[in-house]
């Protein structure tokens, strides 16, 4: 094998296509959380690695040229358990995450907060509609919200019953400008308090843009720490070279 990506991602799976067009043997593994995933070139395996020390003997067994983190930017335990494993193992690493929103302008306008407990005492201050984009894992979260116009966008059903008042809407990104306007400034519901997670990317996300329009306040959860270890790359094309470049280095 060549390449292990850790997916789940659109970045991941730009990458895969990229690496399998090069002819690369590419596996991707996702942790199958969501239950119909979209197709990957390539291998692709389900399921975790039991932590750290399963995924080392992965890597030992089946020892792939490197790994590719491509996991969302909130799996911290996944980013945690990839740099122990390849660092025991002696595996080569890259973190492919797309930059954070931070550097945008719009950024210092927002609320940004350090984890879902801080988000929750935030829209409390906030009024309704509330659309929450923040995936079905952190629902429980946000239960204690009660009662409240609350929009929860998600691709899969959280386990969870939700409160009256909720809404959930069930839909796979991406979302374009015309979606996200559809959605949040509908004139009988218009969205007044955006809540969403520091996915980041070179722009803005529709979502973002179209805040910004109707005046919508947004409280953006920022990202866990990275690890120490390994190299970081934003794109799936400079994770193309930095791989081509670690199983050819004399190419």
């Amino acid at each position: 094998m060549d390449v292990l990506i850790l997916g789940g991602t659109a970045l991941a799976r730009t990458l895969a296509g990229l690496l399998v067009e090069q002819g690369l043997d590419v596996t991707t593994s996702l942790a199958g959380r969501t239950k119909a995933p979209r197709a990957i070139p390539g291998a692709v395996r389900i399921g975790g690695f039991d932590g750290p020390d399963g995924l080392a003997a992965w890597l030992v067994e089946n020892r792939p040229g490197c790994v590719v983190n491509a996991v969302h930017p909130f799996a911290a335990a996944m980013s945690a358990n990839a740099a122990a494993a390849c660092r025991r193992a002696g595996t080569a690493l890259a973190r492919l995450e797309a930059p954070s929103w931070r550097a945008l302008p719009a950024s210092a306008d927002w609320t940004w907060v350090a984890d879902h407990d801080e988000a929750v005492r935030a829209v409390r201050r906030l009024p309704d509609p509330v659309l929450l984009t923040i995936g079905r894992q952190e629902t429980a979260h946000y239960l204690p919200l009660g009662a409240r116009d609350i929009t929860h966008r998600v691709i899969d059903a959280p386990d969870e019953t939700l409160p009256a008042g909720w809404t959930l809407l069930t839909r796979r990104g991406p979302f374009s400008h015309e979606d996200e306007r559809a959605l949040m400034a509908d004139p009988a519901h218009t969205v007044a308090t955006l809540v969403t997670k520091d996915s980041g990317g070179a722009r803005p996300d529709p979502k973002l843009l179209v805040a910004d329009e109707i005046g919508a306040a947004v409280i953006m959860i920022s990202r866990p720490p990275a690890p120490d270890y390994g190299d970081r790359v934003s794109t799936p094309q400079q994770a193309l070279g930095w791989v081509l470049a670690r199983l050819n280095p004399t190419g």
